[in-house]
């Protein structure tokens, strides 16, 4: 989206930010900057790019851990937590997937795996 690619490393938890126009990179580790509660506290896996209301957001699904969830980086590279599993809950274990959004952009989908 406009000459910028987004990518995730699961392993190293590594949010990658290329610039095809300048041809360089920038890189952070996801959840580095929380506001709010909640913990990304595993391997960030899906990523959609959405340009609402002139915002820019990123969303994650998350690989694993106790409380899987939908999480969020907005264009200052602060992340919050969308939604998550209950730590050591039903979902314990288990990944985010499938998030989407519907074609007049008012709601967000996901699913637990």
């Amino acid at each position: 989206h406009n000459s910028t690619l987004y990518f995730v490393a699961k392993v190293t938890r590594t949010l990658f930010i290329l610039d095809l126009n300048d041809m360089t990179y920038t890189s952070e580790r996801t959840g580095s900057s929380w506001v709010g509660q909640g913990s990304f506290n595993s391997q960030p896996d899906q990523i959609i790019e959405s340009d609402l209301d002139k915002r820019k957001y990123i969303y994650f699904t998350e690989d694993g851990g106790s409380a899987p969830g939908v999480h969020v980086r907005d264009r200052e590279g602060k992340y919050y937590t969308m939604v998550r599993g209950v730590p050591g809950g039903r979902y314990a274990g288990d990944e985010s997937v499938g998030i989407a959004f519907s074609p007049d952009r008012r709601k967000f989908y996901f699913g637990f795996q």
